[in-house]
C-alpha cells in the first residue's frame, strides 16, 4: 500500500505541474506541486523501503496497521490537494485581466540606501536580542533550549527585516550590474543565513534561500531549465542537504556530537525532520466525530497574550503539542490543556488543523480557502512583479500560511512588516 501511495501522489503532483505548464514558473499550481512533492514523496518512499522505521507509537494509538494508515492518509490528502487546487483555479477564473503593466523606473540610489538601512535595523534587532539572553556564546551553547531563549522576546518579530536587503540589491544588480552591488548582495545574504541559523532552526534560512531564487526570477532574469540551471540547482541542493544535516547536530549540543551520538545525521531522522507527512498520517487516522475539536482552543493565543500568569499553566499556542502528547502518553488530549501537562510538539499544518476540528468538512473548506488565498497573493504580486516585499510575502504565504493557531499568529505579526516595507519601496525606490 505504501508503494501505491507513493505512485499515486507522484502522478497527482507531477500531473498537476504538467497541466499548469503554460503558467509562470512560480505560479501557485506549479509552486504547490513542487512543494508537496519535495516535502512528502521522499518520506513516503523511505517508509516503503524501511517500513519498520515508521513510528509504531502512531499505529498503536490509532489502533491501525501501516497499510491501513497510509490508505486513509491517501484518501484524505487527495481530497485536500484537490480542494487546494480548486481554490487556486476558482480565484484565477474570477481574476480580471489586467492591462499590460509598464516597467517601473527605479531610483538606484534610494534602493541602496533603503537596503542598507533595513540591514542595519535587522542587525540592531539581533544585537538587542543577544544582549537580553547573555550574548552569542550563550545562544550557541544552548541551541537545544532555543524555545525557552526566545520566549517573551517579541523583538524577534522584527527579524524578518533581514529578508529584504538582499532582495533590494537584486534590483541594483539588474539596473547597473556593478561588482560592488554583487559583493553587498552576497554579504547581506550570508549574514542573514548565519543569523537565521544561529537559532538552531533551518526553516527560516531555507525559506530565505527560496525567496532569493524567486526574486531572481522576477527581478533579474526568468529561470529556465537548461544545463546551467541544472548545475546551479544541483549545487544548491547539495548545500541545502548539508545544511539540513548539520543544524540538528549543532542543536543537540557539543557533548552529544563529541561522544559520537550522531543519530541526527541518520537518514531516518533527516526524513522525519524535513517532512510533516507522519503528523498528517496521525491526524487522518486518529480523529473522528467523537474526539474532534470543533475549534476548541482557537482563541487560546489571545488568552496567552493577555495573561500575566505562569505560562506553563496556560494552553500552548502551538496545538501540535496535543498531537505529540497523545502519541507519547497514549492518552487523549485536546484544547485547552495547560502546557505543563504536555510534551514536545508536532507542528500541525492545514491538514492537521482541518481534520482534527471538522474531519472531511474541514479538509474541503480550509484547503479551498487556503488555495484561494495563495492565488490572491500571487495575483497581488503579478501587479508589481518586481516588488521584493510582495515577492517575500508570496513565498511566506506558500510555506507558512494555514489556519492553525501558530501560523495565524505568524501571519498577523509578519504581514504588517512586509506591508510597511512595500510602502517604503513604492514611495522612495520607484519614480
Amino acid at each position: 500500500m505504501v508503494l501505491l501511495c507513493f505512485i499515486w501522489f507522484s502522478a497527482l503532483y507531477f500531473g498537476t505541474y504538467k497541466l499548469a505548464s503554460y503558467q509562470d514558473f512560480f505560479a501557485p499550481l506549479k509552486f504547490l506541486s513542487v512543494k508537496y512533492a519535495v516535502t512528502s514523496l521522499p518520506f513516503i518512499f523511505y517508509i516503503y523501503l524501511f517500513p519498520e522505521n515508521f513510528f509504531r507509537s502512531i499505529l498503536r494509538v490509532c489502533n491501525t496497521t501501516l497499510d491501513d494508515a497510509f490508505l486513509q492518509y491517501t484518501y484524505v490528502q487527495t481530497a485536500a490537494f484537490l480542494c487546494l487546487i480548486l481554490g487556486v483555479v476558482v480565484v484565477n477564473l474570477r481574476k480580471k485581466r489586467d492591462a499590460l503593466l509598464l516597467l517601473p523606473v527605479y531610483n538606484y540610489k534610494n534602493i541602496k540606501v533603503l537596503a542598507f538601512c533595513l540591514f542595519c535595523a535587522g542587525i540592531i534587532v539581533y544585537t538587542v536580542y543577544l544582549s537580553r539572553i547573555g550574548g552569542i556564546v550563550n545562544l550557541l551553547s544552548n541551541l537545544d533550549k532555543r524555545i525557552e531563549l526566545q520566549s517573551g522576546q517579541y523583538i524577534l518579530k522584527l527579524l524578518p527585516i533581514l529578508y529584504f536587503p538582499a532582495l533590494l540589491l537584486l534590483i541594483c544588480i539588474k539596473l547597473r550590474n556593478k561588482t560592488a552591488d554583487k559583493i553587498a548582495f552576497v554579504f547581506y545574504s550570508i549574514t542573514a543565513i548565519l543569523i537565521f541559523s544561529s537559532f538552531g532552526a533551518r526553516k527560516n534560512a531555507l525559506i530565505f534561500i527560496i525567496t532569493i531564487i524567486v526574486a531572481y526570477h522576477y527581478i533579474v532574469n526568468k529561470i529556465k531549465f537548461n544545463r546551467t540551471t541544472f548545475l546551479a540547482f544541483a549545487s544548491l541542493s547539495l548545500f541545502v542537504a548539508l545544511y539540513i544535516l548539520i543544524i540538528p547536530v549543532l542543536r543537540t549540543g557539543n557533548s552529544e556530537f563529541d561522544n559520537g551520538h550522531k543519530s541526527k545525521l541518520r537518514v531516518k531522522n533527516l526524513m522525519y525532520d524535513t517532512s510533516y507527512t507522519f503528523i498528517d498520517i496521525f491526524a487522518a487516522n486518529y480523529y473522528n466525530s467523537q474526539n474532534a475539536w470543533h475549534l476548541k482552543g482557537f482563541f487560546d493565543p489571545v488568552t496567552v497574550a493577555l495573561s500575566k500568569g505562569d505560562k506553563a499553566m496556560l494552553p500552548p499556542v502551538d496545538q501540535g503539542a496535543y498531537f505529540s502528547s497523545i502519541v507519547k502518553f497514549k492518552k487523549h488530549f485536546e484544547p485547552s490543556v495547560p502546557r505543563s501537562q504536555l510534551s514536545g510538539s508536532w507542528p500541525i499544518e492545514n491538514f492537521g488543523f482541518a481534520f482534527a476540528n471538522f474531519q472531511w468538512l474541514g479538509i474541503v473548506v480550509f484547503f479551498f480557502l487556503q488555495g484561494a488565498i495563495f492565488s490572491l497573493s500571487y495575483n497581488h504580486l503579478s501587479k508589481q512583479p518586481g516588488n521584493p516585499f510582495l515577492i517575500a510575502f508570496y513565498v511566506f504565504m506558500i510555506f507558512n500560511f494555514n489556519f492553525s493557531n501558530l501560523r495565524l499568529i505568524q501571519f498577523i505579526s509578519t504581514t504588517p512588516l512586509m506591508y510597511l516595507g512595500s510602502i517604503l519601496y513604492n514611495k522612495f525606490c520607484r519614480k
